[in-house]
């Protein structure tokens, strides 16, 4: 799973590498310098090759380290975890990668039946992806979707329809999208409309938690290491860890568990 990851990786360097290459020929066929402010100007093309190709040598390296072997499955169930820990996989489409602090892979949080029109909009920036009404499911390593949560409004106010393993409609999280670029700002409601959860987040940056009117705690958001045997193949540090409460009953996990999902997705593609 994760030399796959640093595989695509280094795939997505060398399409970005292509493409700029393409830019700065046509450019240069178009728009010839001709004097040396004009050829000085075009350096500033090297910036972003070298950070490409810094990209590629990394992701190749890291690629040689793990390529030999598989991180194991995770043999629990999400809504039993009490913790997961968060990736960003290395594709065009925003993609979660979740894992436990001992290195097992649960599964991933992904956008399904996304429209074909909107494949070259996403390759050019992925951010397009938050303009259209989408679903995203968390699938399990052994490919059962868990959970599923549909995404609607933009700009003024996001809705997040939440629905459960048997499809059936188990909450809604409303957010205030313009007050989104600077703190997170939401409601989370069961199924009957009652809210049960706050959510307040300044651009997830340092440690915090999420709790109830009652103070009960909900999640707590933190970033550290990889408390296992495979932590080369991760950062050593700034992974994404998220505790879960065990006293919540499973449909309260999952209504946390997707609106944890929007979030991290929303933060990749910012």
């Amino acid at each position: 799973m994760i030399a796959d990851m640093y595989k695509r990786r280094e795939k997505l360097g060398y399409i970005l590498l292509a493409v700029l290459l393409l830019i700065i020929i046509g450019w240069s066929l178009f728009h010839p310098p001709k004097t040396t402010t004009q050829w000085l100007e075009m350096l500033f093309f090297l910036f972003p090759i070298g950070f490409i190709f810094s990209v590629i040598f990394i992701s190749r390296s890291q690629y040689n380290k793990v390529k030999h072997f598989e991180l194991p499955n995770s043999d629990q169930e999400l809504l039993n975890l009490d913790h997961i820990v968060i990736k960003k996989d290395a594709t065009f489409i925003p993609r979660l990668l979740l894992f436990e602090k001992n290195g097992r892979y649960i599964g991933m949080i992904k956008p399904i039946k996304i429209p074909s029109w909107l494949y070259p909009l996403i390759f050019y920036r992925d951010s397009f992806i938050e303009f259209i009404p989408l679903s995203f499911s968390f699938v399990t390593h052994d490919g059962k979707t868990q959970f599923t949560f549909h995404k609607k409004g933009w700009l003024k106010q996001v809705n997040l329809n939440i629905t459960n393993q048997e499809q059936n409609d188990i909450g809604t999280y409303i957010q205030k999208e313009l007050n989104a670029l600077f703190h997170i700002k939401g409601q989370l409601f069961n199924e009957k409309e009652e809210p049960i959860l706050s959510i307040k987040a300044s651009g997830f940056s340092g440690n915090f938690s999420w709790k109830d009117e009652d103070g009960n705690q909900w999640a707590y958001f933190y970033n550290g290491k990889f408390p296992h045997e495979y932590t080369n193949v991760f950062r050593d540090i700034q992974n994404d860890i998220v505790e879960l409460s065990d006293k919540l009953n499973e449909d309260d996990k999952t209504r946390l568990l997707a609106v944890i999902g929007y979030l991290f997705i929303a933060r990749v593609k910012q």
